[in-house]
C-alpha cells in the first residue's frame, strides 16, 4: 500500500511509478511525498507529483510549483522543462493567451536542451495547437513522431491539426496507421471518431467514441466526442459541424476576413435587389438571418434532443445538460410564441415575444459554450437577463400583466442578441 515503509526515495518512487501507471494516482502521490521526506531534493518525485497533480482542478495550482522546483534543482533537466510548460498549460484558462505564450517558451527551451526528447516535442505541438497555430502544431508533433513512433500525445495533436487544416487524407492515413499497429489504443479510436464527426458519420463516430472509453473511461476528449456524435444526428448540427471544418482550414484572420466579407456581399446584394425586386430582396435578407441563427443555435438546437434521449443524456455534464434546457427551451418557447400570437389575434405581440425568445436564446447559447476566463462571466450575465427579460415580455404579451418596461427590456435583449452574433463571431471575450 501506499503507507508502507520504503528503504530508500529510489524504492518510494518506484512504487509511485507502479501505483501511476494503475491510475492509482492517490496511492502514487502519497509514494512521492514519502521520497521527498527521505530526499528533498529528488527531482524525478516533484516531476512526477506535477504530472499526477496537474489533471485535477483543485490539485492544479500546486503542480506548477512542484515542476518548478524540480527545474531549479536540474536546470538542464528537459523532461521536467516540459512538465513546467504542461502544468503552465494546464491553469491557463482559455483567453489567457500570455500564460499559454510562457508555458510555450517553456517548451521551447526544453527543446532546445534536448532536440532528441520526443516528449518535449510533443508538448510543443500541444501548445501551438491550443494556440491555433496548426502548421506548427504539425510540425513539431511529426518531430515527435520521427524519434518515437509510438508517442501517444504527439499522434493525437497531429490527428487534431490534421482534421482542423482538413488534411483528411493524411488524417486517415494516420490514424489506419494507429489502428493497424493498435487496435485497442484508445487514443487512434478517439481520433478516428473525430474525422467520422467531421464527415457527418454520427453512426460510425459513435462507435469509435464508445469504444474509446471502453478502453479508457477517464478519456475526455472521447467523452466530449461521443456527445457531438449525439448532436450530430440533428441534421442541422450536421451541417454546422462541416461548416466549421471547412472554416477551421483557415488562419483566425482569413476567417474574421470572409465574415466581414459575407456581410458586406450580403448588405450590397440585398440593397441592389429592393431597387430591381423587393421579393428576391427579402428572400436573400430571410435566408441571411436564418444562417445566422442557424450558426448560433444548431448545437444548442441538438443538445436539447439530447437531453430528452434517456441514453444520450448520460453522457452530459451539468453544464451540458442545462445548454440543451435552458437554449432548446427558448427555442421551442418562441415558436410557440408565433403560434399563440397568430391562434389568438396577437400577431405583433407575439412575434415580437418570438423575436425577443430566440435572440435570448442565442445570447445563452455563446454564454454556454464560452470558456474564455473573463468573457464567460460577461457572457453569463447577458444570458441571465436575456433569459429573464424573454419571459418577462412573453409574460406581458400573452397574460395581459401590463407589465412595466416589458418593450423596453425585450429591445434592450435584441440589441444584446444581435451585438452577441458580432461578438461571439469576432472573438471578444470568446473562446
Amino acid at each position: 500500500m501506499s503507507d508502507d515503509f520504503h528503504p530508500s526515495p529510489e524504492a518510494a518512487f518506484a512504487r509511485g511509478r507502479l501505483l501511476q501507471s494503475q491510475h492509482r494516482m492517490q496511492d502514487a502521490i502519497a509514494c512521492y511525498k514519502q521520497a521527498l521526506e527521505l530526499d528533498a531534493h529528488h527531482t524525478p518525485s516533484f516531476v512526477m507529483l506535477a504530472l499526477c497533480w496537474m489533471d485535477d482542478d483543485e490539485t492544479a495550482p500546486k503542480s506548477v510549483d512542484a515542476a518548478k522546483r524540480a527545474v531549479a534543482l536540474e536546470p538542464e533537466n528537459a523532461f521536467a522543462r516540459s512538465v513546467v510548460a504542461l502544468a503552465l498549460n494546464a491553469n491557463a484558462k482559455d483567453g489567457q493567451t500570455g500564460a499559454i505564450k510562457e508555458a510555450l517558451k517553456q517548451a521551447e527551451e526544453a527543446v532546445g536542451l534536448d532536440p532528441d526528447s520526443d516528449f518535449s516535442h510533443a508538448v510543443l505541438a500541444r501548445l501551438h495547437l491550443r494556440l491555433r497555430d496548426f502548421p506548427q502544431a504539425e510540425a513539431s508533433a511529426r518531430a515527435a513522431l520521427a524519434l518515437d513512433t509510438e508517442n501517444t500525445m504527439a499522434a493525437e495533436v497531429l490527428s487534431a491539426a490534421l482534421l482542423l487544416q482538413k488534411k483528411d487524407g493524411d488524417n486517415k492515413d494516420l490514424i489506419r496507421y494507429q489502428l493497424e499497429r493498435n487496435a485497442d489504443d484508445d487514443s487512434a479510436h478517439t481520433s478516428a471518431g473525430w474525422q467520422a464527426v467531421m464527415e457527418g458519420d454520427h453512426k460510425k463516430a459513435n462507435e469509435h467514441f464508445l469504444e474509446a472509453l471502453r478502453l479508457n473511461p477517464m478519456n475526455e476528449n472521447a467523452r466530449m466526442g461521443l456527445i457531438e456524435s449525439f448532436r450530430a444526428r440533428s441534421w442541422p448540427y450536421r451541417q454546422q459541424l462541416r461548416f466549421a471544418h471547412f472554416m477551421n482550414q483557415f488562419t483566425e484572420g482569413r476567417q474574421m476576413a470572409i465574415m466581414i466579407g459575407g456581410f458586406i456581399a450580403y448588405k450590397v446584394l440585398s440593397t441592389w435587389l429592393k431597387t430591381v425586386s423587393p421579393i428576391l430582396a427579402y428572400l436573400v435578407i430571410g435566408a441571411w438571418l436564418l444562417f445566422v441563427l442557424w450558426a448560433h443555435l444548431a448545437r444548442g438546437f441538438s443538445s436539447a434532443f439530447m437531453v430528452m434521449d434517456r441514453f444520450a443524456r448520460q453522457a452530459l455534464r451539468p453544464r451540458e445538460y442545462w445548454e440543451g434546457i435552458v437554449v432548446g427551451g427558448l427555442i421551442f418557447g418562441s415558436i410557440a410564441c408565433l403560434a399563440l400570437g397568430f391562434a389568438w389575434g396577437l400577431e405583433a405581440e407575439g412575434g415580437f415575444s418570438a423575436l425577443v425568445c430566440i435572440l435570448a436564446a442565442v445570447i445563452n447559447a455563446a454564454a454556454f459554450t464560452n470558456d474564455h476566463w473573463l468573457g464567460l462571466y460577461v457572457y453569463g450575465a447577458a444570458a441571465a437577463l436575456a433569459g429573464f427579460g424573454s419571459v418577462y415580455a412573453t409574460l406581458e404579451a400573452f397574460a395581459d400583466l401590463h407589465l412595466p418596461y416589458a418593450g423596453e427590456l425585450g429591445a434592450l435583449i435584441m440589441l444584446l442578441g444581435i451585438a452577441t452574433t458580432w461578438l461571439r463571431g469576432l472573438g471578444v471575450l470568446y473562446r
